[in-house]
């Protein structure tokens, strides 16, 4: 099953962010995120299967499942700088 797939399958809320937020700035700052549903992904374009380009800031994200079945999405950095990689 494509991991997009069982994302609208597995839909659920974003009931565990803090209740004081700025958007999608407070909630992609972490650099990692529990995604929700398909909506949260509306800031992102998908470049592979399990890789995903920001739209504005256009650094890449990885999308994966975690071990409890939810849909993650990780920032990818450079090892050697630390510093988002982006196309």
């Amino acid at each position: 099953m494509d991991i997009y797939e069982d994302l609208i399958k597995n839909a659920g809320s974003l009931k565990d962010l803090p209740e004081e937020t700025s958007g999608i700035d407070d909630f992609l700052s972490s650099g990692k995120a529990r995604v929700a549903s398909l909506g949260d992904l509306s800031s992102f374009f998908r470049l592979s299967n399990d890789t995903l380009v920001h739209k504005a800031m256009k650094d890449l994200w990885a999308i994966k499942e975690n071990g409890k079945g939810e849909v993650i999405i990780e920032r990818l950095f450079d090892p050697s700088t630390n510093e988002p990689l982006r196309i």
